[in-house]
């Protein structure tokens, strides 16, 4: 009888600490429109900026390759969360639009959970190497596949001469 007494009081303070946790993190005050969940509210007079996606370009021995960066600019600390060894995704589109070329199709990622933090003002960044194609001026559009994240896309024209 005193083992179910103390099964039955261990039940409700687990249950009792899930709903707690659900509250605390339900806040009318973080920005839903942006889709990040980004907490927008001041404090201590200064305005939390946002996560800021950018593409640098390279170019060496007539190979073209991007940079693609995404800085934290909030003031608080982000973390994201990966499904597998794959941290971005890119795609090339023509003038017409069509899709010329998706870095992660037919491509296989260790199948291993990642966690990637970035403090404020920190940047992960990682290289994009463009494959060979015909001349002419293409959109490179570079994300992140963080799970249930923003993606943070971040589009460039490239011109392959």
């Amino acid at each position: 009888m005193k083992r179910l007494i103390i099964l039955c009081i261990i039940l409700m303070a687990g249950i009792t600490g899930c709903g707690t946790a659900v509250e605390e993190n339900a806040d009318p005050e973080k920005d839903q429109s942006s889709g990040s969940g980004e907490d927008v509210s001041v404090q201590k007079g200064i305005v939390a900026g946002e996560m800021e996606p950018s593409l640098t370009k390279q170019e060496s021995n007539g190979q073209i390759s991007y940079t693609y960066t995404v800085k934290n600019q909030t003031e608080h600390e982000k973390t994201f969360v990966f499904s597998s060894g794959q941290t971005i995704d890119f795609e090339l589109r023509n003038d017409k639009g069509e899709i010329v070329y998706k870095d992660s199709k037919n491509k296989m990622y260790t199948q291993a959970t990642q966690e990637i933090t970035l403090k404020q003002a920190e940047e992960f960044s990682q290289m994009v190497v463009l494959p060979p194609v015909e001349s002419g001026t293409y959109t490179l559009t570079v994300w992140l596949t963080a799970k249930g994240e923003q993606n943070y896309k971040a589009t460039t024209e490239v011109q392959v001469d």
